[in-house]
C-alpha cells in the first residue's frame, strides 16, 4: 500500500511523502497490536433484549429473560474484559436454566456467542457458538428472521478466524436461500449489506456485487443504533466496489462514506473508516485525503495503544524496511545463481529426456510382445473352458442316467414284488427296494444340492420315505437330533443303507404292545470323531431272526466307515464314525 500512494503522489513531493509513509507503515502490515476489531468488519453490538420474543408465560421463562436482560445491561457498559466476564456469567446461567426449550436455548446460545466474539481471543469457539444457535432457531419457523440474523453471524465469525472457504461457503448458501424468499421478507432483514460487507472483507468482490443486486435495495436500507450502522456499511461496500472491482474512481459513494465517517463518534468506529478510507482514496489515487485519512488513523490507533509501544513499532518497522532492502539485494545475487543451477538442470533434464525415451521404446516392445502372449494365453483358456464345459455336460448326462437306472431298477423290484405270492420273496424285495430308494433319495439330494449337503434334511428325507413305504396302518413318530456336523461326502451312502436296515427292523420286529412306535436318532460330535445313536421303545418280535442279510450288511457299511458299531441291546445302536485323519 505505500508503493500504491507513492505512485499516486506529485513527483516533487513524492520523496518527502515517501519518508512520512514509512512512518506509518504499521498501517499496512497488518495491524499488529491493536485489538481485533480494528483489523475488519466490527463485531456486532446487539445488546437489547429482541423484540421478537413472546411474553414470558411460566416462572422458568420469567427468570431465564430476567437473567438475559441482566445479562445484556453488563455487555451495554463497555468496560472492556469486566463487562464481557460478567455479561458471560449472566449467559451461562441462561443457558443452564433453558434446560431442553429450544427457542431459550438459542438465544442463550447466541448471546454467549457475541461475548466470545467481542472478546476477539477465541475465533474458532465463537464460530461453534454462532453455529448452534443458527441450528436451533433453523428448528422453529416462527424465528426464520432470528435464523437468518444467526446465520450471518457464522460468516462473519469464519472472517475472523481467517477462513475465506468458509465464509464464501456461508455466504453463497445464504444467497441461494433468501433468494427464495418473498421481497417482503427480505426487506426486514436489513444485515443483507452485512453480507456483502464480509464477501468484500475477504476479497470476494462479485460475489459482493451480486448480493446486493439481488438480496437488498437501497429504499430498504435503515440504521439499527442496536446493531449496526447499516447504511454507512452500504457506502462503504459500494465504495469498495467501485474502486476494486468496477475500477472507478471517482465513485459518489466514497464521498458518502467520507460524509458518514464525519459523523461517526466512537473512537473504534472512527479507526475501522479512517483505515478503509485510506486504503480506498489511495487505490482512488486521491493521496491528499489518502494522507488526512492516515493521520487520522494513525492519531486514533496511537491514542488507544500509547504513544511509546508505537514508537517503538514504528522504529522496528522502519528497520525492517531497510532490512527489505538488503534483501532484495541478497535475493538479486541468489536469482542469478538460481539461473545457472536452472541451467545446469535443463542439461540433465534433457539427457533424462533421451534415456526416458530409450526405455519407453523398450517397453512398448515388451508390451507388444506381452500382449501376444496374453492372446495365446486367451486363446488357451477359451479352449479350457470348453473342455470344462464338456466335463460339466458328461457329467450331468451320467447323473441323469445315473438316476434314471435307479428308478428302472426300484420299478422293477416293485412290479416284481407285485407279481409274486410268496410273503418271504416280498419280503426280501422290498427289502432291496427300500436299499434302492435310500440310494435314489441320497443321489438326488447330491445333485439338487452339489455342495454341502446338510446333514439333518438328509436324514429326515431318508426316514420319512422309509416309513412312509413300510408303516402302512402302523403309527410312528420319529425323534431326529443333529448336531451342526460337517462329514465327508462318502459317508452319506453307507450311512444311508444302515440307518435304512434299522428302521426297516424297528417297523418289523419292534413289538410296543400296541403303543405308538417311537424311533430316537441322536447324531452328536466327541473327541474322536461323530457319534450316531439309534434306538426304538420296542421288544424283539418272536418271529425275529438275528444276524440275517441285514444286520451283515450293516456290518459291511460300519467296517466301510471305519467305525465302531455297539449293539447294547437289540435293534439299539450306537456308532463312532472317525475323524477324516482316522483317530478311532
Amino acid at each position: 500500500m505505500v508503493s500504491i500512494l507513492s505512485m499516486c503522489l506529485p513527483a516533487p513531493g513524492r520523496a518527502a511523502s515517501l519518508r512520512r509513509l514509512r512512518a506509518g507503515a504499521w498501517l499496512w502490515l497488518g495491524l499488529l497490536g491493536l485489538p481485533n476489531s480494528v483489523r475488519g468488519q466490527p463485531a456486532p453490538d446487539t445488546t437489547a433484549h429482541p423484540d421478537h420474543l413472546a411474553a414470558p408465560v411460566t416462572a422458568r421463562q420469567r427468570q431465564f429473560f430476567t437473567l438475559l436482560g441482566r445479562g445484556d445491561s453488563v455487555y451495554a457498559l463497555k468496560r472492556g474484559d469486566q463487562s464481557l466476564i460478567g455479561s458471560l456469567s449472566y449467559y451461562t446461567r441462561a443457558q443452564q436454566l433453558a434446560g431442553t426449550d429450544t427457542l431459550l436455548l438459542a438465544e442463550a446460545v447466541f448471546a454467549r456467542g457475541r461475548v466470545y466474539d467481542a472478546w476477539n481471543q477465541e475465533p474458532q469457539q465463537t464460530v461453534a457458538l454462532f453455529q448452534q444457535a443458527t441450528d436451533l432457531f433453523r428448528r422453529l419457523p416462527a424465528q426464520r428472521l432470528r435464523y437468518y440474523y444467526a446465520w450471518h453471524l457464522v460468516a462473519h465469525a469464519y472472517d475472523k478466524v481467517p477462513d475465506t472457504l468458509r465464509t464464501t461457503a456461508v455466504l453463497r448458501a445464504m444467497r441461494q436461500a433468501l433468494a427464495q424468499e418473498p421481497p417482503a421478507v427480505r426487506r426486514q432483514l436489513p444485515f443483507t449489506v452485512e453480507l456483502a460487507l464480509i464477501a468484500t472483507q475477504v476479497g470476494r468482490y462479485g460475489l459482493a456485487d451480486s448480493l446486493l443486486r439481488e438480496l437488498t435495495r437501497r429504499a430498504w436500507i435503515r440504521n439499527d443504533p442496536e446493531t449496526y450502522d447499516y447504511l454507512t456499511h452500504y457506502y462503504l461496500v459500494q465504495s469498495r466496489l467501485d474502486v476494486y472491482y468496477r475500477r472507478r474512481p471517482a465513485s459518489p459513494y466514497l464521498d458518502s462514506l467520507g460524509r458518514a465517517y464525519r459523523r461517526t463518534r466512537t473512537a473504534p468506529e472512527r479507526l475501522y473508516y479512517s483505515q478503509n478510507l485510506a486504503q480506498l482514496s489511495a487505490a482512488a489515487r486521491q493521496p491528499a485525503q489518502a494522507y488526512t485519512y492516515l493521520d487520522e488513523y494513525i492519531r486514533l490507533a496511537d491514542s488507544l495503544r500509547g504513544g511509546t509501544e508505537v514508537g517503538r513499532l514504528r522504529q522496528a518497522l522502519l528497520h525492517s524496511a531497510e532490512a527489505a532492502e538488503q534483501q532484495q539485494h541478497r535475493a538479486e545475487r541468489t536469482r542469478t545463481r538460481t539461473l545457472w543451477l536452472l541451467s545446469g538442470a535443463l542439461a540433465i533434464i534433457t539427457l533424462l529426456s533421451f534415456y526416458l525415451a530409450r526405455q519407453s521404446r523398450l517397453a512398448r516392445r515388451q508390451t507388444r510382445h506381452l500382449a501376444a502372449a496374453n492372446q495365446q494365453l486367451s486363446t488357451v483358456n477359451g479352449r479350457l473352458d470348453e473342455q470344462v464345459a464338456q466335463v460339466e455336460l458328461l457329467n450331468k448326462e451320467i447323473q441323469h442316467r445315473v438316476k434314471n437306472n435307479l428308478h428302472i431298477l426300484f420299478s422293477l423290484l416293485r412290479m416284481q414284488e407285485r407279481r409274486t405270492d410268496s410273503a418271504e420273496v416280498v419280503e426280501q424285495l422290498q427289502a432291496a427296494r427300500l436299499r434302492v430308494e435310500s440310494m435314489a433319495a441320497l443321489h438326488q439330494q447330491l445333485m439338487r444340492q452339489p455342495g454341502e449337503l446338510p446333514l439333518a434334511e438328509f436324514l429326515r428325507t431318508l426316514v420319512s420315505a422309509v416309513v412312509a413305504c413300510l408303516a402302512n396302518d402302523r403309527q410312528v413318530v420319529t425323534h431326529l437330533q443333529t448336531d451342526p456336523i460337517d462329514l465327508p461326502p462318502d459317508s452319506y451312502f453307507p450311512l444311508s443303507l444302515m440307518l435304512n436296515e434299522w428302521v426297516t427292523n424297528s417297523i418289523k420286529y419292534a413289538d410296543t404292545q400296541g403303543q405308538v412306535l417311537e424311533l430316537r436318532i441322536r447324531v452328536g460330535a466327541h473327541a474322536h470323531g461323530t457319534h450316531l445313536s439309534y434306538a426304538d421303545n420296542g421288544q424283539p418280535a418272536p418271529a425275529a431272526a438275528p444276524g440275517g442279510l441285514g444286520t451283515q450288511i450293516i456290518g459291511l457299511l460300519a467296517r466301510q466307515l471305519r467305525a465302531t458299531l455297539h449293539t447294547p441291546a437289540p435293534y439299539h445302536y450306537h456308532l463312532d464314525i472317525p475323524t477324516a485323519d482316522g483317530a478311532s
